[in-house]
C-alpha cells in the first residue's frame, strides 16, 4: 500500500504539458453572473423581480444547489420579460445576460433547457430598423467585451451562439468579435481599437501577420494556433462560404450599407486557400511532439476548413 501511495503521489506531481489544447470554454461563475445582472439596462419591473434572487446569488456561503436554484429563477424572470427589452440599453443588457447564462457551467439539464429557451427568445426579438445599424452593433460589441471575459473558448462559444441566433444585428456582432479575437492574437496585450465591422481585406491583413514564420514561432503555444484556426474557420463559414459568388448588388439586398464588408473576391479566396495549404504543411511536424494537439489542428485544417473550397472551381469569376 505504501508503494502504491508513493506512485500515485509521483504521478500527481507530473506537470501536464502546457501545450495541451483546450477546446471547451472556461465559462463564468455564479458571482460574475450576479454582477452582470446588476449592470444598468434592465427594465424597472425586471430589475425589481431580479433583486431577491441576485442578492441570494451573491452570498458566498450559498451551496451549489442554491446557486443553481436562484439562477433558474433569474432565467425564468428573463423569459417572462423577454418582450420588454425595447430600448438599446435594455436590449444590450439582455444580450449580455443571455450570453452570461450560456457561459455558466455546469448547469443541470432542466436549467440548461431554460437557458436554451432564453437564447431562442433573444434571437426572436426583431429590431426592425436597427438590424443594420452600425451604432447598435458597436454598442453590443463594446458592452460584451467590457463586461464579460470573452477570450479563449468563451469567445468562440459566444461567436457561435450569436451567429446562429437568426438575427441580423447579432450576426454582425459575431463577425466583429471574430476580428477582435484575431486582433487579440496578432496584437497581444494591446487594447481593442475598433468595434466596427471589417471586410475581407482586413481579414487578409491578419493572415499576412500570421505567416509561416509566425506559426513556427508559436509552435510551443499550440493553444494560440488552435484559437487562430478556429477564428479563421468561423470567418470562413460565417462570411466567405455564406456570400461566395454574390455581387455587391446581391449583398446590398441582405445587408444594406454593410454589403462591402461581406464582398469576397476570387483572388481573396485563393489567398486564403493558399494560406491554409501552407499552414497545413507547417503544422504537420508539430505532431511529432504532441500527437493529440496535432490531431486537433490537423482536423481543423484538413477536415473542417480546406475541403470547403473543393467545390469552388479555380476558374470561377467570383466578383
Amino acid at each position: 500500500m505504501g508503494e502504491l501511495q508513493q506512485f500515485e503521489e509521483f504521478v500527481s506531481q507530473i506537470a501536464k504539458p502546457e501545450r495541451t489544447i483546450k477546446c471547451i470554454p472556461d465559462g463564468i461563475g455564479f458571482a460574475l453572473f450576479a454582477t452582470i445582472c446588476d449592470l444598468p439596462g434592465a427594465p424597472d419591473d425586471a430589475k425589481q423581480r431580479l433583486q431577491s434572487p441576485v442578492s441570494q446569488l451573491r452570498q458566498a456561503t450559498l451551496s451549489v444547489e442554491e446557486q443553481i436554484k436562484n439562477t433558474a429563477i433569474i432565467v425564468r424572470i428573463l423569459l417572462d420579460q423577454s418582450t420588454s427589452f425595447v430600448t438599446l440599453e435594455q436590449y444590450s443588457w439582455f444580450v449580455r445576460m443571455t450570453i452570461a447564462a450560456k457561459l455558466l457551467k455546469p448547469l443541470p439539464m432542466k436549467v440548461a433547457t431554460l437557458v436554451r429557451k432564453l437564447d431562442d427568445a433573444l434571437g426572436s426579438i426583431d429590431l426592425v430598423e436597427c438590424n443594420h445599424s452600425p451604432r447598435v452593433v458597436e454598442t453590443l460589441v463594446r458592452s460584451l467585451i467590457e463586461d464579460i471575459p470573452l477570450d479563449g473558448g468563451n469567445l468562440l462559444h459566444t461567436i457561435t451562439m450569436l451567429a446562429t441566433a437568426n438575427c441580423p444585428v447579432l450576426y454582425y456582432t459575431a463577425v466583429v468579435l471574430i476580428f477582435i479575437g484575431l486582433d487579440a492574437i496578432t496584437h497581444s496585450g494591446k487594447p481593442t481599437k475598433s468595434y466596427h465591422l471589417q471586410g475581407a481585406s482586413k481579414f487578409l491583413d491578419q493572415l499576412e501577420i500570421c505567416n509561416l514564420q509566425y506559426l513556427q514561432q508559436q509552435r510551443t503555444n499550440l493553444q494560440t494556433i488552435y484559437q487562430l484556426l478556429k477564428l479563421l474557420s468561423l470567418y470562413q463559414n460565417l462570411v466567405i462560404m455564406r456570400h461566395v459568388g454574390k455581387s455587391l448588388e446581391d449583398l446590398a439586398q441582405d445587408h444594406k450599407d454593410f454589403a462591402d464588408f461581406f464582398h469576397v473576391t476570387n483572388v481573396q479566396i485563393k489567398t486564403f486557400r493558399n494560406w491554409l495549404d501552407n499552414a497545413s504543411a507547417i503544422v504537420q511536424p508539430f505532431g511529432k511532439d504532441q500527437e493529440n494537439d496535432y490531431l486537433f489542428l490537423a482536423d481543423l485544417l484538413q477536415v473542417d476548413m480546406i475541403p470547403l473550397f473543393y467545390d469552388l472551381s479555380p476558374d470561377d469569376d467570383i466578383v
